[in-house]
């Protein structure tokens, strides 16, 4: 009781505010919504003992207008019981400050740029979508972060998920997960192209992309009415326009004809909205990404990473979202 008596005294969580653009051929305008970190990620918390979450200080989260920085490493406070915070995982959440917001792709591109000059073999800074519900789930709902899901099941939520991008700066690949029903049953291997593995490039991500400097990522989903049957991938930089050798569709995939995991299943769990994440972690086991047949990684040590370049960091800005060749 005395618990649920503290919790009504505690004001509402204040949220980081977020500026992203909604676009058609005619133009772009702002859409000032929020972000919201996941209280799962990084032993956070009680906010009782503690109260509201400082995002720079307890998971080092810094949002200016539409640029989001998400630092590796957060030093040990209160607020996260005495540990040091690894990374960040971050939702938009709408104008009002209630929900989720929910994109529907089908038909539209996905645009923003990023800095991970200073990720290295190891770090994952990924920006990609779910099937999340848009209201939450209990105990904390939106307001801090609830709901989960993704097609590993991590944190018990099973749903649709796409990564339009996984990477460090040493490689780069975007993925399509389906599941057969929507919570369960879901491809956690997915169908994804990475361009060192998949098309031998190994310059591609380094060279023809210049990762010191940033990048314009523009992912654009191919199809009409919630019918998907591609997604393509344009990087721009210094002005040029570089399109990937190889979209995700059927073929590529090798997926049968009513096959569950093809592109227009995942076009159906697009139309029914997806929430768009922003995460930063580690690992040693990030052969898949980088290493092997994946990229020139050779070997992982995140321990000595996150001690000895604990304000590594990644930058995102200027998303966009809307009509095909609008956003860019």
């Amino acid at each position: 009781m005395l618990s649920f008596l503290l919790s009504l005294c505690l004001s509402a969580e204040t949220h980081p505010k977020f500026t992203w653009q909604s676009c058609t051929k005619s133009g772009c305008k702002d859409v000032y919504g929020f972000l919201v970190h996941d209280r799962h990620i990084g032993n956070i918390w009680d906010r009782e003992k503690h109260g509201d979450l400082d995002y720079v200080k307890d998971i080092g989260v810094t949002a200016t207008g539409g640029t989001l920085q998400q630092k590796l490493v957060s030093p040990k406070s209160a607020a996260n019981e005495g540990n040091n915070v690894i990374g960040s995982r971050l939702y938009i959440v709408d104008s009002a400050d209630q929900k989720y917001e929910l994109f529907k792709f089908v038909g539209k591109e996905f645009t923003y740029t990023v800095d991970m000059s200073e990720i290295p073999c190891g770090v994952n800074a990924a920006l990609y979508t779910v099937e999340m519900q848009p209201g939450g789930k209990s105990p904390g709902g939106v307001q801090y972060g609830y709901g989960y899901c993704d097609a590993n099941c991590v944190d018990g939520g099973c749903c649709a998920e796409f990564d339009i991008q996984e990477a460090s700066s040493k490689a780069m690949v975007f993925t399509s997960h389906v599941c057969q029903q929507l919570t369960q049953n879901c491809d956690s291997s997915g169908c994804g192209y990475n361009p060192y593995r998949d098309s031998k490039d190994y310059a591609f991500w380094g060279t023809t992309i210049d990762v010191k400097k940033p990048v314009t990522v523009v992912t654009q989903f191919i199809g009409t009415a919630g019918t998907m049957t591609e997604v393509r991938r344009l990087y721009v930089q210094g002005g040029k326009v570089v399109k990937s050798q190889q979209s995700l569709n059927d073929q590529f995939c090798r997926y049968q004809p009513g096959d569950w995991h093809n592109m227009d299943h995942m076009g159906q769990s697009f139309q029914r909205g997806h929430v768009v994440v922003f995460s930063l972690w580690d690992g040693n086991g990030m052969s898949w990404m980088d290493g092997g047949n994946a990229g020139p990684c050779k070997s992982y040590d995140v321990a000595t990473i996150e001690k000895t370049q604990p304000n590594l960091k990644v930058t995102w800005s200027g998303v966009k979202f809307g009509d095909l060749d609008s956003t860019y």
